[in-house]
């Protein structure tokens, strides 16, 4: 609902105010995020929501059990729309840009109700057109979904705070039920929550009872998300991957949340000038004991507790935080836009705007490429439904191969899958169960073309078992090479018989 400064504002601004303000930075965040959303392939995380979610519900039921439990209530959410539309690249993104749109109106939202309509707008534009943003609402997991409920829950404690509020209560019942929707969609995102303890602390709420109703609130959250933390603390094996913290990782997530090398200074300008035009007079009203806390008390905290424990810190974790930057910034511009005269105040925000899409314009690019993730998946299943033949043998170097695969399942229908004991489906994983390599003589003894397909996720140097696959593959030529495509993340090689298997049966 809009204040009635906002309502009150004079001239140009009087329409910013209205309800239907955020409606703008939504549909352009909406259109900036539907713009390439089918240029980059999918990648390997893609990879696990298509095979997930293309299962029925028991049998994502039984997946849960052995993995991906944190992921559980995303993949639910995505099944029936799968039933509907399917796992193409634009049917499993567009969830992402739906709430990509939606917390681009929340932002304004916020933006307004802490510092006024220009600085809402602005900043919902900021989220909207950031270049991260754009990424993760290109992409066919929980971040963008998980940063919507992320601005929903601050806007919730914005409400629940404010002074002489009606019905204080209803708003931090609901703020609860979000964060716990907020946790069971990510369990790193609960860091949101000192963080808002960050923002009591700032904002210094005088209405009675504030802070006791944000403790029964965030109370009774943590202990409806205890027994689910818990069960996911038994996969913590999926992420011992994640690298030790380091100096040079602060500056990734630096330049992921500015949106690359060339945008992190004026970024930065922009954010620390809107910090200091985000102090509010008002209890509850500022935009900078808002925004603050959310930008860096999650990956603070996230970074010591990777410092003193095991690590659990990836920039692409604290997503959820990219909107309060849009507020810091968003307020700056703002503030830019009041120097002065107004038609002064204008042409200078209009030349920064300019100068940071120009800025940002090569990065939107970038990140529409069908090569722009970590794995081009695309390419290969491209080769190989181009090029399969009837009787065709397929090689996985190792089982996470074969989840990569699953981008594209309708690619590899034709090759037989030479290695495989029990498929992802049967096995309640993503990758299967191989067989042992001695195992796979048989079906090569016969097979007239075989392909052989590899990833950067089998590493180097080869695991034995890798090792010997490669090493029986060859033993069972005579073969040479027809093919060999490389590719982000991988490599395919396409082997032709060219005598019959003489060697010992």
């Amino acid at each position: 609902m809009a204040d009635r400064s906002e309502d009150d504002a004079p001239g140009p601004l009087r329409w910013l105010g209205l309800r239907a303000m955020p409606l703008v930075p939504a549909v352009v965040a909406l259109a900036i995020a539907l713009a390439g959303i089918r240029g980059p392939s999918f990648w390997l995380d893609e990879a696990a929501t298509v095979s997930a979610t293309g299962r029925p519900v028991p049998e994502m039921l039984r997946l849960f059990e052995n993995l991906d439990l944190v992921h559980a209530l995303y993949y639910l959410i995505m099944r029936p729309w799968v039933m509907l539309f399917g796992t193409g690249e634009l049917a499993l993104r567009l969830p992402s840009a739906l709430a990509t749109a939606a917390a681009a109106g929340g932002v304004a939202v916020i933006g307004r109700r802490c510092l006024g309509p220009a600085a809402g707008l602005l900043a919902g534009l900021m989220y909207g057109g950031t270049v991260s943003v754009t990424r993760f609402a290109q992409e066919a997991r929980s971040y963008a979904m998980v940063t919507a409920v992320a601005v929903l829950a601050t806007y919730l404690l914005i409400r629940g705070m404010r002074e002489g509020g009606r019905h204080p209560w209803r708003w931090f019942a609901g703020y609860g039920l979000v964060i716990v929707v907020l946790g069971l969609l990510n369990l790193n995102a609960v860091f949101l929550v000192p963080a808002h303890a960050a923002t009591l602390l700032a904002a210094r709420p005088k209405a009675a009872g504030t802070w006791l109703r944000w403790l029964v609130a965030s109370g009774l959250a943590a202990v409806a998300l205890l027994p689910f933390a818990l069960a996911a603390r038994g996969q913590d094996f999926q992420v011992d991957w994640l690298p030790e913290p380091s100096w040079n990782m602060v500056w990734t997530l630096v330049r992921f949340m500015a949106g690359g090398v060339g945008l992190v200074a004026p970024v930065l300008l922009l954010a620390l000038i809107g910090a200091f035009a985000g102090f509010g007079r008002r209890e509850g009203r500022s935009l900078t004991a808002v925004a603050l806390p959310w930008l860096v008390v999650p990956p603070t905290l996230m970074l010591v507790v990777s410092l003193l424990g095991e690590p659990l810190f990836m920039y692409r974790y604290v997503v959820f935080c990219l909107p309060a930057l849009a507020l810091l910034t968003g307020a700056g511009l703002a503030r830019i836009a009041a120097l002065g005269r107004p038609a002064v105040g204008g042409l200078v925000l209009a030349a920064v705007v300019a100068a940071l899409v120009v800025a940002s314009v090569p990065r939107h690019e970038a990140v529409r490429r069908q090569d722009s993730r970590p794995d081009d998946l695309r390419t290969p299943a491209e080769i190989v439904r181009a090029n399969a033949q009837d009787g065709d043998v397929l090689v996985y170097l190792a089982e996470v191969v074969r989840w990569g695969a699953s981008a594209y399942p309708d690619a590899y229908h034709r090759p037989r899958d030479a290695a495989m004991r029990r498929s992802p489906v049967q096995a309640a994983n993503l990758k299967g169960r191989s067989t042992f390599p001695r195992e796979l003589r048989r079906p090569l003894r016969s097979a007239s073309r075989v392909w052989v397909m590899n990833s950067r996720s089998v590493g180097t140097p080869l695991a034995p078992l890798v090792q010997r696959r490669v090493e029986i593959v060859r033993e069972m030529g005579p073969w040479r090479v027809a093919g060999t495509w490389k590719y982000r993340g991988g490599k395919l090689t396409l082997y032709e018989r060219t005598a019959p298997y003489r060697g010992s049966r």
